[in-house]
């Protein structure tokens, strides 16, 4: 079963043997010798889904470059991430949740089914044993354990599974906190978080992120799945007449449409949300970041495991379907993830079921606009690398910066805000998105709005009714047909006249359209000059 099942992985993979040993090789250079990779989890799998034009996270994630230590090496280290305590926290409540042999989570599982069908008898649920050398190894065993516990028709519960997924031409290794074996043979993804859940409610911000790491989780089972439904003609276990569901149907969502509002998450486009600070706050929070009840919090139960056809938390209808359905052609990997976190302000867990369909849409269709590593590679300069060249304390760059920084900005970036809540590089390269002037600084809302605006300069002079130094002939650039030109200037008329009629006919030269403009372009990027004068005429 081994040998079929490997095969059958290798016919699924679209890179030949041959050309993916080179791709890894070229991988192992970029990295630099003797670096071990960093592996590429679900979390960093869902952010380079959300932004998938960025090929300088491509690259670095399939590299398996460390981009903490490559940030501080270029003087912009990153400041977000969990505390050694929140890890901490995180780890004992996933062992207590685990330590009875599954016997607890199988519980909590039952209690949210709508046909949870038999309880186990005591000791009659397999926890097979996953453990094996290296990455692939751990996914073949993987796939034998999954197969077999398909095939039984028992309960089984696999802790920290290993599955992999194909991301750019690049295999990338995926470890789910627990995959669950239904009697029927189908499987449900569980993730468990160190999050409280408050009377029921949730932050929505981290019900996001968790619905958007079990989508992936979902995608890569679904993957899998294909290969333990092939080995047998017929269905494997009773199945229960679950319902394959396509991810693509009756998902409501749009091309680029990340948002996680079946999950209870937030309606905004892009990667996980920002931290306070970095983004408007969505509602009061206390100390720990938890959304107060009743000012943003989210009712998990309502926002994200309601009945099929009840309203979300967007509102509006839910997803159709059966809710115990099925997705993907092998009919095997449920549609809907178990959230496990602490209840109330206790250690004890509680659990709610979340629908992924709309996350895991996003993230297959994401996924397949990026760009193939081996094109990134191609593209590099010769003998490009991002070795660090550590001393020998393995923590301090001797590495000039100024070649450390000529190599990554050899490849291009597709900085947005959302960046400074996902990627260790955003302030590298929110700082060389500001030099250029990228109107991407301002949110994806903005420059989707500014069309074929790129510059702030460009959107200036398009306002003021003047023409940027790098636009085209006049006969050639039709600006005044363009929507965006024409709501720019209207806007700089109507904030014009606010201004005469505030500060009055002294400052009517101040008020003219686009004066204050001219001293903030002048200052750089978000100048304080036309803020100053707005309030000296208040």
């Amino acid at each position: 079963m081994s040998t079929s099942l490997n095969s059958r992985s290798e016919t699924r993979t679209g890179t030949p043997p041959r050309q993916r040993m080179a791709l890894r090789q070229r991988l192992a250079e970029l990295r630099g010798p003797r670096v071990a990779p960093r592996p590429l989890d679900a979390r960093a799998l869902a952010a380079l889904a959300a932004n998938p034009g960025c090929r300088r996270r491509a690259l670095l994630d399939s590299a398996g470059v460390d981009k903490t230590a490559l940030a501080a090496a270029l003087g912009a280290p990153a400041s977000f991430g969990q505390s050694h305590f929140a890890h901490q926290r995180g780890h004992v409540f996933e062992a207590r949740v685990t330590a009875d042999g599954g016997e607890q989570l199988i519980a909590l599982l039952r209690e949210r089914l709508s046909d949870p069908g038999p309880a186990p008898e005591p000791g009659a649920i397999d926890t097979p044993e996953l453990t094996a050398d290296g990455p692939e190894g751990r996914t073949a065993r993987t796939r034998l354990a999954l197969a077999d516990a398909t095939a039984a028709g028992r309960w089984a519960v696999l802790n920290h599974p290993m599955v992999s997924v194909e991301v750019a031409g690049s295999p990338a290794y995926l470890e789910p906190d627990v995959v669950v074996v239904h009697p029927d043979g189908s499987w449900t993804v569980v993730e468990i978080k160190s999050f409280p859940m408050l009377d029921g409610a949730a932050d929505p911000a981290k019900v996001g992120g968790a619905a958007r790491q079990a989508a992936v989780y979902v995608m890569a089972l679904s993957d899998l799945a294909d290969a333990v439904r092939s080995q047998d003609d017929g269905p494997i276990g009773p199945n229960a007449g679950l319902a394959p569901v396509s991810s693509e149907a009756n998902n409501g969502s749009q091309p680029g449409d990340s948002s996680p509002q079946a999950a209870g998450g937030p309606a905004e486009p892009g990667g996980p949300a920002e931290p306070a600070g970095v983004a408007e706050a969505g509602g009061p929070q206390s100390s720990d970041g938890v959304a107060v009840p009743g000012s943003g919090a989210v009712k998990v139960s309502e926002g994200a495991a309601g009945p099929a056809g009840a309203p979300g938390a967007d509102g509006g209808g839910g997803l159709s379907g059966p809710a115990d359905a099925t997705v993907g052609a092998a009919g095997l990997v449920r549609q809907r993830a178990l959230l496990v976190c602490p209840k109330d302000f206790s250690n004890l867990p509680t659990a709610e079921l979340i629908d992924v369909r709309r996350q895991l849409s996003v993230t297959r269709r994401q996924l397949a606009r990026l760009t193939r590593i081996e094109e990134i590679t191609a593209a590099l300069p010769e003998g490009a690398t991002f070795d660090l060249r550590l001393a020998d304390d393995g923590k301090t760059a001797t590495r000039p910066v100024q070649e450390l920084t000529a190599t990554v900005d050899a490849v291009s970036a597709t900085y947005v805000p959302d960046c400074l809540a996902s990627c260790e590089l955003a302030f590298h390269c929110r700082q060389q998105a500001r030099a250029a002037g990228a109107v991407e600084t301002l949110g994806r809302g903005v420059r989707g709005e500014l069309g074929g605006l790129t510059t702030v300069e460009a959107v200036l002079a398009a306002a003021l009714g003047e023409r940027a130094p790098d636009s085209a002939p006049a006969d050639d650039n039709p600006a005044d047909d363009d929507p965006a030109v024409r709501a720019l200037r209207r806007a700089a008329a109507l904030r014009a006249e606010a201004l005469a009629v505030a500060c009055g006919d002294g400052a009517a030269a101040d008020a003219q359209p686009g004066a204050a403009a001219r001293r903030d372009a002048a200052a750089g990027p978000g100048g304080p000059a036309g803020r100053a004068g707005e309030a000296a005429c208040r």
